[in-house]
């Protein structure tokens, strides 16, 4: 099983008037200390789908209370939205399905008689064929372009409440697009799929990990 992780963190100082108005959520909750500077409650509606939870996020952070929603699915990549003021001011996604879905496409453009990507893993000229286009592509405009997308509401002075000017400038780095896209030549990889624990350690906040509401409720010890 993949880890997916998400709830919503804030400064422990703000603890009194989080648990005071926690109940104003009118959803099931659990709240939780994740170490000496934050703390984290998860609501029922986990994704913030529904209007009166966003609506409750809201009212709560325009009593100077900012609230972090986190998210991390490890198939699938993670984010973030800030609420502060009552409004939501920053936010980011990174997706790790971004390369495969567009050399996906590029490849079926070449070969619209594979119906099924899986059936070229047995042919090892088409595997390798694939393999190429996925190496071109993760070094592509489109593909920063793409990536660009997910962070282009990032805007790192909205943290200043409550992170260092350090860390802010620490978090700037980290959502440059040349950072985040720049390939090792060496590995192949890139500093887009450890962007996630990179963030985690900037904020304090490495305790984050599988944990979710549906895992709370399901009375399973940490």
């Amino acid at each position: 099983m993949s880890e997916f992780t998400t709830g919503i963190l804030y400064p422990r100082k703000y603890e009194p008037k989080v648990i005071h108005t926690l109940p104003k959520a009118k959803q099931p909750f659990f709240h939780k200390r994740v170490n000496n500077d934050w703390n984290a409650f998860f609501l029922q509606d986990e994704c913030i789908e529904r209007a009166e939870t966003m609506s409750f996020l809201l009212g709560l952070s325009s009593h100077y209370v900012p609230l972090l929603w986190f998210h991390d699915s490890e198939e699938s990549g993670w984010g973030f939205r800030l609420f502060d003021g009552g409004t939501e001011t920053t936010s980011a996604t990174i997706s790790y399905s971004l390369d495969i879905e567009l050399a996906e496409c590029l490849f079926t453009k070449r070969h619209p008689e594979v119906e099924q990507i899986d059936e070229f893993w047995e042919n090892e000229q088409l595997r390798l064929e694939y393999e190429t286009i996925l190496d071109q592509v993760v070094r592509s405009e489109p593909f920063k372009r793409e990536v660009l997308k997910g962070i282009s509401r990032f805007r790192p002075h909205c943290f200043g409440r409550f992170l260092s000017h350090k860390q802010i400038a620490q978090l700037r780095s980290l959502f440059d697009i040349h950072v985040l896209t720049e390939v090792e030549e060496e590995t192949g990889g890139s500093v887009l799929y450890d962007s996630v624990d990179l963030f985690k350690e900037i904020l304090g906040i490495e305790e984050m990990v599988w944990v979710n509401y549906a895992y709370l409720a399901s009375g399973r010890k940490e």
